[in-house]
């Protein structure tokens, strides 16, 4: 739906409703005690007249944004974004965020590394608040190394988004530098998550790496035995073409779609012999 649609109905929405609720004492109880009733109680209108001014205004002020966001015009957003946040100082999470995005999906490496440099000078909270995205360049770069060093620092951070997310993507940078037995305590930890995809995950690279790595044939067993037993619940949670639905949903995230093929194959792993 475009989001000028969007838009209108919302406003028409709104509107309608607020008639709806102004015109109820009316049509139950008749004019007369209608128009007393909102002499009395005449602040509800202005609040809502408040509220819908807040919301159409912020409508209007990032009008640019997701026009350009529904165009899937990138460069432009990266553009616009940069503008905002370099030149005009507008340091938001959202504004951070979208133009993360759009540089990964333009694979503008430089583009994020300048952003990077950016927060940390001015709004490191900002930074922390989204590492994961700053960590998964790192990956997206095949220099695991350098997203170890990045996110663990960040690793109890509380306001940091997609907390879990950040602790998969330390863990799998550590898995790719082959010290599994670090990385071993975070998948244990991401099997139990609520998030089908970093639970598979999790699972997949404990039964197929860090299993094999173990120090002991006790320690090799239980880590196969969790592996399996996330792998069987997924697979009776998500059989068949639900799991591809909770794929795509989880897509909506450019920090997973990074993880693509890693999905792919424990996708495969989850259904193998089904």
């Amino acid at each position: 739906m475009k989001f000028r649609t969007i838009y209108i109905l919302f406003n028409v929405v709104v509107v309608l409703s607020f008639l709806f609720v102004f015109l109820l004492p009316f049509f139950l109880l008749g004019a007369e005690y209608s128009l007393g009733f909102w002499k009395d109680n005449w602040y509800l209108a202005a609040i809502f007249l408040l509220v819908i001014g807040a919301l159409n205004a912020f409508f209007v002020l990032n009008w640019k944004v997701f026009s350009l966001v529904e165009k899937e015009d990138w460069s432009a957003l990266s553009v616009h974004l940069v503008d905002l946040i370099f030149n005009k100082k507008r340091y938001t999470g959202r504004h951070v965020a979208l133009l993360v995005n759009a540089y990964l999906l333009q694979s503008d490496v430089e583009g994020i590394a300048r952003l990077e440099e950016e927060l940390r000078a001015r709004r490191p909270e900002l930074l922390r608040r989204n590492a994961v995205l700053f960590g998964v360049t790192r990956l997206l770069r095949n220099k695991p190394d350098e997203a170890e060093a990045f996110l663990q620092p960040y690793l109890g951070a509380r306001d940091a988004e997609s907390r879990e997310w950040l602790r998969f993507d330390y863990a799998f940078s550590l898995a790719l530098q082959k010290r599994l037995g670090e990385a071993t305590p975070y998948l244990k930890e991401g099997t139990s998550s609520r998030d089908a995809v970093l639970a598979l995950l999790s699972a997949y690279l404990l039964g197929s790496l860090a299993a094999v790595a173990a120090p002991s044939e006790s320690e090799r067993e239980a880590l196969k035995s969790l592996a399996q037993a996330t792998r069987e619940k997924l697979r009776k949670r998500f059989p068949g073409q639900r799991w591809n639905r909770e794929v795509e949903r989880a897509k909506g995230e450019i920090h997973i779609v990074v993880l693509s093929r890693l999905i792919d194959d424990a996708g495969r792993w989850l259904f193998e012999g089904a």
